[in-house]
């Protein structure tokens, strides 16, 4: 399995939904974010593994921003697919919604950007199958995700050099 392989996004969509339990809250009845967090992370992972059928490891996770607040009781809606993939990551969004159990009433609450990168099991990066475009839409989400790789892969240069500060 290497660049050769082709697939298209929708073999690896994953849909989840999570319905917000005590557990799952601050002293506010709201989720913690960092919980929200963890299941962005979860269905993202879900997506690498299914598009690329390797070994996978988060990459980044690109800023959240949480647009509502969800509640106690809300069923939480995460949608993620592939948008862009290189020679050994995969960029994968996720969008996260609310739904309000008793009324219906749906949110739209954050959406995340996540890099996924495939390894071996000797953990080095190793080739994901390439992605299939098929509308202008697919061709679209591949550009804008070739550009934020491209951003990060800017910002993590920098975050290497100021880590070099730090080794022992």
């Amino acid at each position: 399995m290497g660049n050769e392989e082709q697939k298209f996004w929708k073999d690896s969509y994953t849909a989840i939904e999570r319905l917000v339990l005590p557990p799952d809250t601050n002293i506010f009845n709201a989720l913690y974010g960092g919980r929200l967090v963890e299941w962005i992370d979860n269905v993202a992972s879900i997506v690498s593994f299914k598009h690329s059928r390797r070994r996978t490891v988060t990459g980044s996770m690109d800023s959240i921003f949480f647009l509502s607040q969800i509640r106690m009781g809300d069923i939480v809606t995460m949608k993620g697919r592939i948008n862009y993939v290189g020679k050994t990551t995969m960029e994968i969004e996720v969008d996260v919604f609310s739904e309000e159990s008793l009324t219906g009433e749906k949110k739209f609450a954050t959406k995340a950007y996540l890099t996924y990168v495939a390894i071996d099991q000797n953990g080095k990066a190793t080739a994901v199958p390439r992605l299939k475009l098929e509308t202008e839409d697919d061709e679209k989400r591949f550009k804008e995700g070739e550009e934020r790789s491209k951003t990060r892969n800017e910002k993590l240069s920098v975050v290497r050099e100021e880590a070099k500060a730090y080794d022992v």
